[in-house]
């Protein structure tokens, strides 16, 4: 019978606005390994290839997945780009592509690929001039790759679309305490605070200003009305610890960061400090992780060089005189060093000291892109490896005439291992240089409150005979200043064993 209705019935929603629907809305509540199945089914419904891609990239990046996301990106790149792709590509992305474009930014960001995303994100801004999100993604990015002034410019953009966003808010007052103008950010930062008291991480970066303002007792009366608030973030108890450290009160720090670990607990960096305070009761690891590593230097690298020097580092020269005691020949000028690797090279202190020594392939090794960024630009090195050192030590390589480890075994407790891949690395006749800092006689080794491993000079005798190496030379050395003390050390030469 018919209706007598002149309203026609709704038509059903198509089944692929409805897969991606519902994929937005898992992803929206960060639920993206459930949206993956959906979105197997909707790239398979014709035309829909490419918005699939778009959404998968989100999902995988979701899922810390920043590998296949950014194959994801390229995907949605390609089938926006058409079959045809003209011979000359258009100097401006479409529109179309920026949302591809900041997936992919975003995805190269996590893989440590900066340059790559830098390209990327500003590519989007290109396509999309007036969206100040590409603007925000690119200032984020820029900031990480320590290019300030740039940071600033785009998220003061972005500040300028969105005033009262306070996501925007908490990114330019970063760059800006990055760029060390703590005034500006101060009165940034606090605004977000005053307005958005519970946003995660904004009372933690206003007090983490000015703590490297050089206002510990600021930063520590903010931290605290901040917990007195009912905030708790591991980044704000972080803070606090080392503003605590810096007031000399390592018993309060060790609790924050205790704190800081348990609510983080898959922070290898806020570990290994809570393991270094920890007293007796802690569990000591055997070396420092991997990202507690690659997270200390990459925020170092800017003032690396500039804080050794204030403190009087002396390791470099004492290495330069090593070689020149140990091989009158190299000193002379009558001979050259090669191939040599250093290890932990940082922003290249050790191989600028030598690089005139050496006459065939440097090689620097270190886990921290930004340091290897610093020892890039001096021009030394024949190669830069971005590389864990047992991982770099186990790569095919010819004998070494040369290791160093400059404030490297200051990352690990146990040394055999390292210690033995280092051998396996040396020429018969090569030399291996490092140096320790100094604990007392039976003591193994150490984890210090400074976070860095110390050894005793019996237990690193017989690490180097069970990795098969023998000392050549073995000093007694101040390695540097620290606080008002000296830093004592041990600065040794090694070599194969020849029995």
């Amino acid at each position: 019978m018919p209706s007598d209705s002149l309203t026609p019935e709704p038509m059903p929603e198509p089944l692929a606005g409805r897969l991606a629907g519902r994929a937005r809305t898992l992803l929206r509540q960060r639920r993206p390994e459930e949206a993956l199945p959906l979105l197997d089914r909707l790239e398979r419904l014709p035309g829909e290839e490419a918005g699939a891609a778009l959404l998968r990239a989100e999902a995988l990046l979701g899922l810390r997945r920043a590998v296949a996301a950014e194959q994801a990106a390229d995907t949605a790149l390609a089938l926006l780009a058409g079959p045809a792709p003209p011979a000359t590509p258009p100097a401006t992305p479409p529109a179309a592509a920026a949302p591809a474009l900041l997936l992919r930014a975003h995805a190269r960001q996590a893989c440590g690929r900066l340059d790559q995303a830098i390209d990327d994100a500003a590519a989007a801004v290109m396509a999309v001039p007036a969206d100040p999100g590409a603007k925000l993604a690119l200032g984020n990015i820029l900031a990480e790759r320590g290019r300030f002034d740039e940071a600033i410019f785009f998220l003061g953009a972005a500040f300028q679309a969105r005033p009262e966003d306070p996501l925007v808010q908490l990114r330019l007052g970063h760059a800006f305490m990055l760029a060390k103008r703590h005034e500006a950010a101060a009165e940034l930062l606090g605004h977000c605070v005053a307005r958005h008291p519970d946003l995660p991480g904004a009372a933690a970066l206003e007090a983490q200003n000015r703590l490297v303002a050089g206002d510990p007792p600021g930063a520590i009366a903010l931290a605290r009305a901040a917990l007195a608030r009912g905030l708790s973030e591991a980044a704000l108890h972080s803070v606090l610890a080392h503003a605590l450290i810096a007031e000399a009160d390592t018993a309060g720090a060790a609790r924050h960061l205790q704190a800081a670990a348990r609510l983080a607990p898959e922070n290898p960096y806020l570990a290994h400090l809570a393991a270094a305070l920890g007293g007796e009761a802690a569990v000591v690891p055997e070396r420092a992780a991997d990202a507690y590593i690659r997270t200390l230097f990459d925020g170092y690298a800017p003032r690396f060089e500039a804080s050794l020097i204030e403190l009087g580092y002396r390791v470099p020269g004492l290495m330069r005189r090593q070689v020149e005691r140990l091989l009158p020949a190299v000193a002379a000028g009558t001979a050259r060093l090669g191939p040599a690797l250093d290890l932990g090279c940082g922003t290249g202190l050790v191989g600028a000291a030598l690089c005139d020594l050496i006459g065939e392939a440097l090689t620097g090794v270190d886990l921290s892109r930004r340091m290897l960024d610093e020892a890039a630009a001096k021009g030394v090195y024949s190669r830069l490896e971005e590389a864990e050192l047992g991982a770099a030590l186990a790569r095919p390589r010819p004998p070494q005439a040369l290791i160093t480890a400059a404030d490297v075994l200051c990352y690990f407790g146990s040394l055999e291992r390292l210690l033995a891949a280092c051998r396996a690395c040396l020429a018969p006749d090569g030399l291996l240089l490092f140096n320790v800092e100094a604990a007392p006689p039976g003591a193994q080794w150490q984890l210090g409150q400074n976070g860095r491993f110390r050894h005793a000079p019996d237990y690193l005798a017989a690490a180097l005979a069970t990795a098969g190496l023998e000392v050549v030379e073995w000093q007694e050395e101040a390695l540097r200043r620290e606080a008002d003390g000296v830093v004592e050390g041990l600065l040794v030469a090694a070599r194969v064993a020849r029995h």
